[in-house]
């Protein structure tokens, strides 16, 4: 029911947002017994993986509240854009075909990797459209004209991260809230998560603002520092949270604390966007250890970035840490294992033409 999510039960006016429910929750937290012997201290995660049955991760979060949109206004087709090997698109196609709902993905060329494979067959398995752009010029132009001449179509912003999927992760953090109240975790000191396309940690920071929880968010930035910015962190929260003051004044207005408790770190980055990096692999390693399933392009550097914060800085031995595991772990080999890239248009099985 719309009034059970921890959002709507803190302020209740919300109620009046349209909400669809999408996600597995509340996510589990536990403590990561190999990795906090490693760090010699209290190392815990979010699962944030298991959002979905299907597919995980931070996406469908947001889902909640912008699919919500998309059905009230009685759209048909969802348009949406990334990489070729876009988690993105991913979870949109598994949760629009949840809603009979169709999928055009306009995308770009990226790294060619074996997940980068794995996701571009599973665009297709779960019925996506899947449009190959010469460059951003082309792949605006073709969007606009799709828009266009498609009235039943919906634009959805890359990660979904818009004000209204913000609203996903301020609900998050509310979550957490309760967990916390409820002793399943002791308050975080530190909580590390991707900063990608941005609406994950701009939730985070504006929900546990809200719910006085004191835990101060660093987000290692995986994408463009210029795009991934603490500036537009906390614009897309400032956003979200004018949202919420128009559908319930009562809310404070706390868009001049939030700054204070967001980090935004790219020296994990490695550079450009996808490339691994030492600390991830040997982040990614440490996770096995305690049945974590990451990948070095966000949650590997995410935790990566931890480490390196716990080895750098002295810090009392009862200082929490929470390390936000905001990628799908699923297991796709099911549906992998019913499609080859020869039931993908030809114009994709370039990308393949080193397999036999």
């Amino acid at each position: 029911m719309v009034g059970e999510i921890p959002l709507f039960r803190k302020y209740p006016k919300l109620a009046t947002i349209p909400w669809v429910s999408v996600i597995v929750s509340p996510t589990p937290v536990h403590k990561i017994v190999q990795t906090s012997t490693t760090l010699k201290r209290a190392i815990w995660v979010k699962r944030d993986d298991l959002t979905h049955t299907v597919y995980g991760g931070n996406k469908p979060r947001k889902y909640e509240f912008v699919f919500a949109d998309i059905l009230r206004k009685g759209k048909e087709t969802i348009v949406t854009l990334g990489s070729i090997g876009t988690n993105h698109g991913l979870a949109t196609a598994v949760t629009a075909r949840d809603f009979d709902l169709s999928t055009h993905l306009f995308v770009l060329e990226q790294p060619i990797s074996e997940g980068v494979r794995e996701n571009l067959l599973c665009h297709h398995f779960f019925g996506a459209k899947v449009h190959l752009m010469k460059n951003t010029f082309h792949r605006k132009l073709a969007m606009k004209i799709k828009l266009m001449l498609d009235r039943s179509s919906y634009f959805v912003t890359l990660g979904a991260s818009s004000p209204l999927g913000t609203l996903g992760f301020v609900n998050a953090a509310f979550e957490l809230k309760e967990q916390i109240e409820k002793k399943l975790i002791p308050e975080p000191d530190k909580l590390f998560v991707t900063a990608g396309s941005l609406a994950t940690c701009a939730g985070l920071v504006l929900g546990l603002e809200l719910a006085k929880v004191k835990t101060k968010v660093i987000g290692i930035g995986v994408t463009d520092p210029v795009r991934s910015s603490k500036q537009n962190t906390i614009k897309l929260a400032k956003k979200a949270l004018e949202i919420m003051r128009n559908k319930d004044d009562s809310i404070p207005d706390v868009s001049e604390k939030i700054e204070n408790r967001l980090i935004i770190d790219h020296s994990y980055f490695g550079g450009k966007y996808g490339a691994s990096t030492k600390e991830a692999l040997e982040a990614i390693d440490l996770a096995k250890k305690d049945e974590l399933k990451l990948e070095h392009t966000y949650t590997g550097k995410t935790l990566g970035g931890l480490i390196d914060y716990c080895q750098k800085n002295k810090v009392t031995k009862d200082e929490i840490t929470l390390f936000w595991n905001s990628k799908s772990s699923a297991d796709m080999s099911p549906y992998l294992n019913q499609i080859t890239y020869r039931d993908l248009p030809k114009e994709f099985h370039k990308f393949f033409d080193n397999e036999t």
